[in-house]
């Protein structure tokens, strides 16, 4: 069976995490984010509605020259496997944040 969440994007951090993120998707009504994980399925739409990106999530462990140009100090171990890290975190950070889908298959 395969579950199917729908929100926005969003860099997550908590107090104590000394700016570290994790990627997530905020799901109106879940009552905690839903964090990417390798395998799932993840649909990115663009501000009118068409597709920015579609593919199976697989994180890979981010190369240390690999940096951001964001204005603020937040950072990721990972990024998505054949993205660069820049492009990747912009658009967990996107203003106005970007609406994304993300499927998951249950295990048998």
């Amino acid at each position: 069976m395969t579950r199917r969440y729908a929100g926005v994007l969003e860099a997550y951090w908590e107090q104590g995490w000394e700016g570290r993120v994790e990627y997530a998707l905020f799901v109106e009504g879940l009552g905690a984010p839903f964090f990417l994980a390798t395998g799932q399925r993840l649909t990115i739409y663009t501000e009118d509605g068409g597709v920015l990106w579609a593919g199976v999530v697989r994180l890979v462990r981010r190369k240390w020259r690999e940096q951001h140009n964001l204005s603020f100090g937040i950072w990721s171990y990972e990024k998505q496997a054949g993205l660069s890290y820049a492009q990747w975190m912009a658009w967990f950070v996107h203003d106005p944040p970007l609406r994304a889908t993300v499927e998951v298959d249950d295990e048998p």
